[in-house]
């Protein structure tokens, strides 16, 4: 039987299969985080004819002769090529721009996938769209003590994702108020003498403030301020002194619920109030001759209010006066921030670029929840294909790399995106269009080799 013939045989199967890759991935055009696959072929076995043959003194050599016996395929390659994005609005729709992979987990074993389609789900998971969980870590609500915020450990094992417990954020009590904003420095120096407590400013010579705080378990206060000016010292250099009644009662010392008591503290020279007074009276805030803080690390002062009669824990507040001006403008010298605030309940979740998902609770406060996770792999065409846009590891794909998006190489994610199909619909149609020319050939010498072998069998008639 002519060799031929089954050489045709063999570039019509493969081509066939390669036609199959081809249908494949058209179909997937529009499939979020799909991988396109590509078929690659080789000639397959020789049939020697005749070996090769040393040159020798008389006679040169001689090439060595074979016939091939058709082909077969190389490899099916996937092709883990970036893709472009697609907007959706919706915000726990991710995508990665640059290298990874999310973590799916379904019953303990783990999947791999750029299709970025998640939600929560009824029980505060954030699942896959088949309800595979997406891993990740989660804060254990410990508050970083520089931003006031729950931290979230990335360097620990990845877990499923579930805010669940974060419905609602717990009160703080109020432990710091920092002023900000100007004195205006055209208010008379009243030369009251802040020691004492006979003597108190007019309503034209003060400025009267009061700031929201909050206990430990949340219920809201009032804190009352009355900054003025004491004194100027000529110098050199001139010092402005001024003073800051701080109150409960918006009375000041005409509050008579609880009986008024009265204590001095001079700021400038780090006095601490011994409590238990219903004013305090902070005096020496001193500014310099450029209209700010004298003395910017001496500017705080830490009072104590007891709450045990409402069941609290009692408050220990540092007032810092560190960012106030002095110059020749209104004033609006304020409370810029205070870090208390009452319970709150989650209203809305967001996803930045480094993959942390905030909640933003009805208190007015923000937290991060949680992190997602992102794997990186040495060789990705080597993943397995297991349907779904879902890969997981292989021999040869090497064992993933977990990290946090943004960091050490991996990609940073676009939160309202979805990743589609890398794949090229020009390319695949050219594709399809020489594997039909191949499968044709391939059967053009079937026919021919059939026709040759009835030539065969008509030598005898």
């Amino acid at each position: 039987m002519m060799r031929s013939m089954y050489s045709g045989v063999s570039g019509l199967k493969n081509h066939q299969t390669r036609m199959d890759v081809i249908g494949n991935n058209i179909a997937n055009v529009n499939t979020a985080g799909f991988k396109k696959s590509r078929v690659v072929f080789k000639d397959s076995l020789y049939q020697s004819i005749r070996g090769a043959a040393r040159a020798t003194g008389a006679r040169g050599g001689t090439n060595p002769m074979a016939v091939g016996l058709g082909m077969t395929l190389s490899s099916i390659d996937q092709i883990h090529t970036p893709s472009p994005t697609t907007v959706t609005n919706k915000m726990t729709d991710l995508a990665i721009n640059g290298n990874g992979y999310f973590i799916v987990d379904n019953g303990g074993e783990t999947f791999y996938t750029r299709a970025g389609a998640f939600d929560f789900d009824v029980n505060g998971n954030l699942v896959a769209a088949n309800g595979y969980r997406v891993r990740g870590w989660v804060t254990d609500k410990t508050i970083d003590p520089n931003t006031g915020k729950w931290m979230i450990d990335a360097s620990g094992d990845t877990v499923p994702i579930n805010i669940w417990n974060f419905k609602t954020s717990p009160p703080r009590a109020t432990t710091e108020m920092l002023f900000a904003g100007n004195l205006d420095s055209n208010l008379p120096a009243t030369g009251i003498d802040p020691t004492t407590d006979t003597d108190h400013p007019d309503e034209d010579e003060s400025v009267v403030r009061y700031k929201e705080y909050f206990d430990s378990l949340g219920n809201k206060q009032t804190l009352y301020f009355r900054f003025f000016k004491t004194s100027v010292d000529a110098g050199p250099p001139p010092v402005s002194h001024w003073a800051c009644d701080i109150s409960l009662s918006r009375d000041f010392e005409n509050s008579t619920d609880p009986p008024y008591s009265f204590e001095a503290v001079d700021v400038a020279a780090g006095g601490t109030p011994t409590g238990g007074t219903t004013m305090i009276r902070a005096y020496n805030i001193d500014f310099n001759e450029l209209g700010s803080i004298n003395d910017p690390d001496n500017a705080t002062i830490t009072i104590g209010i007891d709450r045990s009669a409402a069941g609290a824990d009692d408050l220990s507040i540092t007032i810092d006066f560190a960012a106030l001006t002095q110059l020749n403008d209104e004033s609006d010298a304020r409370v810029d921030r205070q870090d208390g605030y009452t319970q709150g309940s989650l209203s809305s979740i967001t996803v930045d670029s480094n993959g942390v998902i905030q909640g933003v609770y009805d208190n007015g406060t923000t937290n991060d929840l949680a992190r997602v996770a992102i794997a990186t792999f040495e060789n990705p065409a080597g993943l397995l294909q297991k349907g779904g846009s879902l890969f997981q590891v292989s021999n040869n794909s090497g064992d993933p790399r977990v990290g946090a998006p943004g960091e050490q190489g991996m990609g940073e994610v676009l939160p309202g995106n979805l990743e589609m199909s890398n794949v090229d619909l020009s390319e695949e149609f050219t594709d399809m269009i020489v594997t039909q020319r191949g499968f044709q050939a391939n059967s053009r010498i079937i026919t021919t080799s059939d026709e040759m072998l009835q030539e065969l069998v008509n030598l005898k008639r």
